[in-house]
C-alpha cells in the first residue's frame, strides 16, 4: 500500500502509473493481476483516486487529525467497486480477501493490506510528509510517533531554513 501511494511523487512531478498500462504493469509486478488481465480506463481513475485518498488519510495521520465527511465520502465512491469477501486460512482465522476480477482485484488487495494496517495498529503510523510539494509516504519509527516529515535531513531541514529565513527577514 505504501509502495502504490508512493508511484507519485510530486515534488520530482514523477508518476510510475501515469498510464492504464503502467498500472497493469505495476499490478503484474506485485503479482495483483494476471499476464492477460488489463486495467480499463474506469479502474485507471479509480485507482488514482483511491491513491491519492490514501495519500490524503496518511496526511491526517501525521496532522493528528480525523478525515471530514467529503473525504469518507469520496474514498466510499473510489472503495465501491472492490469487493471483499471473508475467508477461513488453514489454522481456521478468518481472512479478508478480494472478491471481485482484474483490476478491481487488485484494488481490494490494497485495501485489505489497509485494513491489516488498522487493525495492527500500524496504520496510525504510516503518515504523509507534510511539506506540501513532497506528500511521501513513510512508517513513522519514532518512540513517540511524532515524526512529521519523510527525512528530517531533507524535507524537515528544508523547512526548518525556510522558516529560519522568514523569521530573518521579518526582523
Amino acid at each position: 500500500m505504501q509502495d502504490f501511494v508512493n508511484t507519485e511523487i510530486p515534488e520530482w512531478a514523477r508518476d510510475d502509473i501515469a498510464t492504464p498500462d503502467e498500472l497493469a504493469a505495476w499490478f503484474r509486478a506485485r503479482g495483483l493481476l494476471g499476464e492477460r488481465e488489463i486495467v480499463d480506463a474506469d479502474a485507471f481513475v479509480t485507482a488514482r483516486a483511491l491513491r491519492g485518498l490514501l495519500r490524503e488519510l496518511a496526511l491526517l495521520n501525521t496532522l493528528g487529525e480525523a478525515p471530514d465527511e467529503e473525504l469518507r465520502g469520496a474514498f466510499d465512491h473510489a472503495v465501491a467497486t472492490a469487493l471483499l469477501r471473508v475467508e477461513l486460512d488453514a489454522r481456521g482465522s478468518a481472512q479478508l480477501r478480494p472478491a471481485a476480477e482484474g483490476a478491481a482485484r487488485a484494488l481490494g488487495a490494497i485495501l485489505v493490506r489497509v485494513l491489516d494496517a488498522q487493525a495492527s495498529g500500524v496504520w496510525g503510523r504510516l503518515k504523509a510528509c507534510r511539506k506540501d510539494t513532497c506528500g511521501w509516504l513513510f512508517y513513522d519509527a519514532s518512540r513517540n510517533a511524532s515524526s512529521t516529515w519523510c527525512s528530517m535531513s531533507i524535507c524537515g531541514n528544508r523547512s526548518k531554513t525556510a522558516a529560519y529565513r522568514s523569521r530573518r527577514r521579518a526582523s
